[in-house]
């Protein structure tokens, strides 16, 4: 055993040097580079530089002389597919894409689940006007890792016109991808195009509660609230319960977890206060919201904050509240304003300090012509006084927006 450890050693030792001798001594002796190969010694790099140069230069004749290096580079390792490619790619500056289509065949032919080849492959095709074929190609890397996103994405950006293509071809039957895709477009600010996408993906099932949320704010802020709403509402399906028709408030009563939307519960996170879902007390059903204080800061926070779809009318606010030892004069409060022009509307009402049952609580408003996104929210506002902290504990539940001139928020 002794023996055959030493001589495999000698064997590594004299194919190591061997190895950097062809690489420093002959870097570019193709007569050494062949017999090398023989014992599997050779070195590619530098002929393939050279040929990627020549290619890179202009004028036939350095086209075609580096097709004829790569050729020599691919005949000394012809299983190896990125030589295939680097071929193919001196063959398309030639102008000769029959030859080109060939060697990305071969290449694809050895290294099928390769993502850099992959994407050499895809280039081709889109390089030669076939865009299905790219994106057919694109869509299997997309599948198998997402490292790629970005770069796909923008070759999509740059490169198809019709974005249908791209959800018939260019996406796989898989759920990261269709999110990434319609995460890029929101980012690009790209609204049809991400409104074409949001069908495709959520007809497919692929659409979580964290996504519908995204897309949700992103058609806001695009100016789009009747088309959010909608597409709120499509996404909760079953869960939609009373939203948007006879409430425009969703989980008015706590019931579930708020989601991640501006259609749903954003609960504040400050010092001075703890707001969370409380499923040891309710009025009705089994959840509340519980704003407990503890008495460390004059706090000016909202608690909670929905935004919430509507048209022209009249509508209704209700809530129950109840509180236990709130202290200071500023208590618990409610805030409905316009969303996007608090001008337009911005209403501040009722106030609950000290301890209370569970109280009622109602306000009409009048929304006007150009409101079509009111801002909801359980608020404090700072007292004004030397004894300032509030300490104490308020529940909430039952918060309903209702239309009280005949028609539905959707």
């Amino acid at each position: 055993m002794r023996i055959l450890t030493m001589v495999l050693g000698a064997v590594l030792t004299v194919y190591c040097s061997a190895g950097m001798l062809a690489e420093t001594g002959w870097p570019n002796n193709v007569e050494v580079n062949h017999l090398l190969c023989r014992f599997l010694l050779c070195t590619v790099a530098p002929p393939v530089e050279g040929g990627r140069q020549q290619s890179m230069a202009a004028g036939e004749e350095n086209l075609e002389k580096a097709a004829t290096e790569l050729r020599s580079v691919l005949q000394q390792d012809p299983q190896n597919p990125y030589r295939w490619a680097d071929l193919g790619e001196a063959y398309l500056q030639a102008g000769q894409s029959e030859n080109a289509r060939y060697c990305y065949s071969r290449m694809l032919a050895l290294g099928p689940n390769s993502p850099p080849l992959l994407l050499r492959a895809a280039n081709f095709h889109f390089a030669i006007g076939e865009s299905k074929a790219a994106l057919l190609i694109t869509a299997r890397i997309l599948s198998l890792i997402p490292d790629y996103d970005a770069i796909i994405f923008s070759m999509y950006s740059w490169l198809i016109d019709k974005y249908d293509e791209v959800l018939q071809y260019g996406l796989p039957e898989d759920r990261r991808a269709a999110k990434s895709w319609l995460q890029f477009l929101m980012q690009a600010g790209r609204l049809d195009d991400a409104q074409r996408s949001w069908q495709w993906t959520a007809g497919r099932g692929y659409v979580d509660d964290a996504l519908a949320g995204e897309y949700v704010a992103f058609l806001i802020r695009q100016g789009q609230p009747d088309a959010a709403a909608s597409a709120w509402a499509q996404h909760l399906g079953a869960r939609t319960g009373e939203y948007g028709h006879s409430n425009c408030l969703f989980n008015g009563s706590f019931e579930a977890q708020p989601l991640p939307s501006p259609f749903d519960w954003t609960l504040a996170r400050t010092q001075g206060a703890v707001v969370a879902r409380d499923c040891t007390t309710a009025l009705s059903g089994e959840c509340s919201l519980r704003i407990s204080f503890v008495g460390t800061r004059n706090l000016d926070f909202a608690a909670a904050s929905q935004q919430a779809y509507v048209k022209t009318g009249s509508y209704r606010f209700h809530a129950f509240v109840r509180t236990e030892n709130v202290t200071t004069d500023e208590g618990i409060r409610f805030r409905v304003f316009d969303a996007e022009a608090p001008s337009r509307l911005n209403v501040t009402f009722c106030q609950f300090t000290g301890t209370n049952p569970w109280s009622a609580i109602e306000y009409d408003l009048l929304v006007p012509r150009a409101t079509r996104l009111l801002q909801v929210q359980v608020i404090r506002e700072p007292s004004l006084k030397f004894d300032n902290k509030i300490a104490g504990t308020a529940w909430i539940d039952e918060m309903r927006l209702e239309p009280i001139s005949g028609h539905s928020p959707q």
